[in-house]
């Protein structure tokens, strides 16, 4: 039983959205962003771990997959991007 939680919320599974933060060593872990993107989690992508050569091969990985769950990409910074279903309101200031 969580204190912090509303009585009407106290059976729900959870919070509601998440939103899952990776760091990929390599270009194989990509992966798991994407299939938590295809689960309809948010995520956000720090690429500071990975190679230039393979840098550029995961964005675009990353890009593709975006375009084929009909989500939405967003850079954040140098290599820092955000994927997010087409249902996530991202307000861009």
């Amino acid at each position: 039983m969580d204190p912090f939680l509303p009585p009407s919320e106290q059976d729900s599974p959870g919070w509601g959205p998440e939103v899952i933060v990776i760091h990929p060593p390599s270009f194989d872990a990509v992966q798991e962003a994407i299939t938590a993107l295809r689960d309809q989690a948010t995520v956000v992508v720090n690429f500071s771990a990975l190679a230039e050569d393979q840098l550029q091969r995961a964005v675009d990985f990353l890009a593709g997959a975006a375009v084929a769950l009909d989500a939405q990409q967003v850079r954040l910074g140098e290599r820092v991007f955000l994927y997010a279903p087409h249902y996530v309101q991202l307000n861009r200031a």
